[in-house]
């Protein structure tokens, strides 16, 4: 191909400086790690110590560095044509004091540094050399064979003082090593001169390749210039043919032109008298035309048809179809005109029409010619023209105007962007402002705005509005004139016949006396007029919505109040000043109770609470002890000091019941119980004495018979010492030997004892039991040990509970400190004042008070540090469930509390011996459960002391 040449090697040498300038950066690095990693060798099998070799190493490497940098800076600046030969110099001076570099190091290597590292070995003299010289020479075969002068200043100065020396002081000692490493040199001078054959031809190539592309791409050129010259001539020649088309078309259009305006006058003129003769048709015009002077009269009839008649013929049909009430006015305007006193005959009035129905008719004429003479009239032209509908319309029109502003309910009329544009009388009556100050505005710019949910409320109606035509709907606005009140607003849309909204029509009504008669009549149904307290109909339905809405409200209580001796009080004094009092006992509760969900006012004295039960508030003891005590306090009546107290009964949601009639029952229950027991107390519902008593009904008169027939008996309950196994006490439980019924326990005859006066009888029996027992097991030698008793709360209570005390402390001759005494968590639910002087007398015996079933109550965190309690005992649920993640942290966190603020601390209900393992690693003091010992007769439980002492 024409173009293409031969070029030698030579110029693609030179042309690509830059690149070669990495190689050799490459190269000057790559021989750089070579030696480190000779010497790194060396120094590994020998030693790291200065020598002769390190000297040179050294210098090489600073050497090395130098001409990397330099390169990286021939990079920079001598990349141009201009500093090619530069650039080629210094090339070649680092490559040859490169290799001179490896040279002087193999000589080091070989000959000098023996005497430094005299153990040095002639096998690893030739391994280091050969290291340096074969890798530093397949590195050159990589980056310097693409110049072949580079290459051979960096072989020959790297070989050459090896072989020199060796033919100088020949060593027959490793003939054969040195034979196969000049080898190695000559192979690699072959392989060097055919890697750079190698290049050499592909350069060619890629040059002659280059020059194929050059030639390709002119050839390209030319022919897109060739290409461009045609398309240009073609481009002429059709310009010369539209020329001679449009200058065909321009003579053909002027014909059409003259043609077509012929044609257009015509059907102008035609078009004239059809839009002419359709306008009157459209309108109801009909024209006519008098002709005096030949006394004819020509008119259109109702089918468009023109008719003419003798003026004589025509008067006499006029008499027969105009209204007689018309007839005579129209008569005067006529001959008014006729006569020239009026400018034309203008007049509307009623014809009859062929059905026989009235139609008013609008009817115009003038006189268009006269006689010259006597200015007579001699031709009369006119229209009429049927506006029977246009006076319905008027007649609707007023009407519609009427009512508008005689209408009960404010109307207004916005524009499309909901302007006032008209309001009724009684709108400016609603608003109390002026029609002007309305007109204009827009729907709610005569409202006060002063708050955003407000703003944001209106512009939900514009926007109502603006999507759905129509809005509806009731709320509270305040205008500029400071009214307020109540409106129900309907706003509808106007439409136009394209469905485009083109006004708004709303009418509004005040709502404000039925709002208030609404208020009134809500507040009459849910709240009690005398107190100003909720009655027990809202009291129901807010009950009932608290119990659905589980997820809101867990817990709560319903509290029962009644006024203790109210009946007696409202005899004693008046009427008004009962009245007078409940309105203060309703005030004092409403105060007082303000974490109260509601305080409501059922009937006569009688009142009630619902409170949430939450960390939040106080404990619900803690609430009706407040009541209680702020009941302590007098009323003042009149000049007069009244005391009342209060008895109040609580029922707990969910576990006294799920629903108001349940919840509501019992909590009445409880408070029927607090005025048993002589009202200005508190008492809470239980389960278990309500399911008791309908179940064992028929067991209370055997229970009294039971104390009598000695039926009752004693058992005792090993506690353990966790550490040693070892009998730290024994717990006393009631049991019931029943003729009939066989063993009763106690959880089923002790609630109904607790219903009665027997448990104080009972609690009696077993102390004394537990006190003789207790004096026989000191007279057998067991001095430490001591007898657990259960009580309840009616024991504290009653007030008899020291008293049986101090006689069996008396009676049976033992210490307080052999006796221990246990007491749920229920019992600080009543008088709690009560409760802690009847504890803080026991300690003074020096007795332990035990806090049973903790865990198990309201608010059990509090009896800790409120109560003089010296042992914890966890109750059986918890000790029951221990293999849990989740419950053994709950008794990790019992046991740990219990041991932090210096209790003791029992684990009753073991009954595995993994349970026993795991309260003994968690540093429990006393285990009791059927592991051990189920409950034992007094026998039984001598013999297991014995045992396990």
């Amino acid at each position: 191909m024409s173009g293409v040449q031969k070029q030698g090697l030579a110029p693609f040498i030179y042309m690509d400086q830059i690149n070669y300038s990495s190689h050799i950066r490459s190269f000057v690095l790559s021989v750089l790690c070579i030696c480190l990693l000779d010497y790194v060798l060396f120094g590994i099998f020998y030693s790291f110590t200065p020598n002769i070799f390190t000297s040179w190493i050294s210098i090489t490497a600073i050497v090395l560095l130098v001409f990397f940098f330099l390169c990286r800076f021939s990079l920079k600046c001598y990349s141009s044509p201009a500093f090619i030969k530069k650039s080629h110099i210094l090339f070649q001076t680092v490559c040859f004091i490169t290799g001179l570099l490896l040279g002087i190091n193999s000589i080091i290597i070989t000959y000098y540094l023996i005497h430094d590292v005299p153990q040095l070995t002639g096998s690893h003299i030739l391994i280091l050399t050969a290291l340096l010289l074969t890798t530093s020479h397949i590195i050159a075969l990589t980056f310097l064979t693409q110049h072949i002068r580079y290459f051979f200043l960096f072989f020959i100065p790297s070989v050459l003082p090896l072989i020199i020396s060796h033919l100088l002081y020949r060593n027959n000692e490793h003939t054969l090593f040195y034979l196969a490493y000049y080898s190695t040199f000559f192979a690699t001078l072959l392989c060097a001169h055919a890697t750079f054959k190698i290049h050499k031809h592909l350069s060619q190539v890629l040059d002659k390749n280059k020059q194929l592309v050059d030639v390709a791409e002119q050839h390209n050129q030319w022919t897109e210039e060739l290409c461009q010259q045609l398309q240009h001539e073609i481009n002429k020649s059709k310009d010369i043919e539209a020329q001679l088309q449009f200058n065909n078309h321009l003579l053909e259009q002027k014909v059409r032109d003259r043609t077509y305006d012929l044609t257009q006058m015509n059907e102008s003129l035609e078009e004239h008298r059809q839009n002419l003769a359709f306008a009157h048709e459209t309108a109801g015009i009909r024209p006519w035309e008098w002709n005096l002077e030949e006394q004819t009269i020509g008119i259109t009839n109702v089918h468009n048809q023109a008719v003419k008649r003798d003026s004589e013929n025509h008067y006499t049909l006029l008499h027969k179809i105009v209204h007689p009430d018309d007839i005579e006015r129209v008569k005067k305007a006529l001959y008014a005109h006729l006569s020239g006193e009026a400018l034309r005959y203008e007049e509307t009035y009623r014809i009859k029409s062929p059905n026989g129905e009235w139609s008013w008719i609008h009817d115009v004429g003038q006189v268009i010619q006269r006689n010259t003479e006597n200015q007579t009239p001699l031709r009369m032209v006119g229209i009429h023209r049927d506006i029977n509908q246009e006076r319905k319309d008027q007649e609707r029109l007023k009407l519609a105007a009427s009512v508008f502003e005689q209408a009960s309910e404010g109307i207004f009329i916005l524009d499309e962007y909901f302007n006032y544009l008209e309001v009724n009388p009684k709108y400016e009556q609603i608003t109390e402002l002026d029609k002007q100050v309305i007109l204009g505005k827009q729907l709610f710019e005569i409202t006060k705005q002063n708050k955003l949910h407000h703003q944001n409320f209106q512009l939900s109606i514009l926007d109502t509005l603006s999507q759905e035509h129509e809005y509806e709907g009731e709320f509270q606005e305040t205008y500029h004139s400071e009214k307020s009140c109540f409106l129900w607003m309907h706003i509808n849309a106007v439409k136009d016949e394209h469905d485009r909204v083109i006004n708004y029509i709303g009418i509004v009504s005040d709502q404000t006396e039925r709002k208030h008669q609404e208020q009134r009549l809500s507040y009459l149904t849910n709240y009690d007029t005398l107190t100003d307290l909720p009655n027990r109909f809202y009291y129901q339905q807010q009950l009932h919505q608290y119990l659905v809405n589980e997820a809101a409200i867990q817990h709560l209580a319903v509290i029962r109040l009644n006024i203790d001796r109210f009946r007696t009080l409202n005899e004693l004094v008046s009427n008004q000043a009962g009245n007078e009092l409940l309105k203060q006992v309703a005030q004092r509760l409403r105060i007082s109770n303000i974490d109260a969900l509601l305080v409501a006012h059922l009937s006569a004295d009688d009142f009630a609470i619902i409170y949430e039960m939450s960390p939040l508030h106080p404990p619900i003891h803690q609430l009706c002890n407040n009541i209680v005590e702020n009941f302590s306090q007098p009323f003042y009546i009149a000049d007069q000091e009244y005391f009342v107290s209060v008895s109040i009964g609580v029922a707990m949601f969910p576990e006294h019941g799920r629903q108001v009639d349940n919840l509501n029952t019992h909590a009445e229950q409880a408070l029927n119980e607090a005025k048993r027991l002589g009202g200005n107390t508190i008492r809470y519902y239980s389960n278990e004495r309500a399911d008791l008593a309908a179940r064992y009904s028929d067991l209370e008169l055997d229970l009294r018979k039971a104390l009598q027939n000695n039926e009752l008996v004693v058992y005792y309950q090993p506690k353990m010492t966790a550490h040693d196994n070892l009998v730290n006490g024994f717990e006393a439980l009631i049991r019931w030997e029943h003729p009939s019924k066989g063993l009763i326990m106690p959880d089923i005859f002790i609630p109904l004892a607790e219903s009665t006066s027997l448990i104080s009888d009972i609690g009696q029996f077993v102390l004394h039991e537990a006190a003789k027992q207790l004096q026989q097991w000191l007279d057998l030698g067991y001095s430490q040990i001591h007898i657990a008793v259960n009580i309840v709360v009616q024991q504290v209570l009653r007030g008899q509970l020291l008293h049986d005390i101090d006689t069996i402390l008396s009676q049976y001759k033992i210490s307080g400190h052999h006796l221990e005494l246990e007491i749920t968590e229920s019992a600080f639910l009543e008088n709690t004042e009560t409760v802690k002087t009847v504890l803080e007398a026991l300690k003074d015996r020096h007795i332990s008070i035990a806090l049973d079933d903790f865990g198990t109550g309201y608010s059990s965190l509090a009896y800790l540090t409120e109560y003089p309690i010296d042992t914890l005992k966890i109750d059986r649920a918890f000790i029951s469930k221990i293999g849990d993640p989740k419950q053994d942290a709950i008794v990790n966190a019992m046991i740990a509390m219990g041991k932090t603020i210096g209790l003791k601390v029992v684990a009753e209900g073991v009954e595995t011996h993994q349970q026993r393992d795991y309260l003994r690693k968690q540093n429990c003091d006393i285990l009791q459960g059927y592991l051990f010992a189920k409950p034992l007769t007094a026998l039984e439980a001598t013999k297991y002391l014995q045992q396990h002492s």
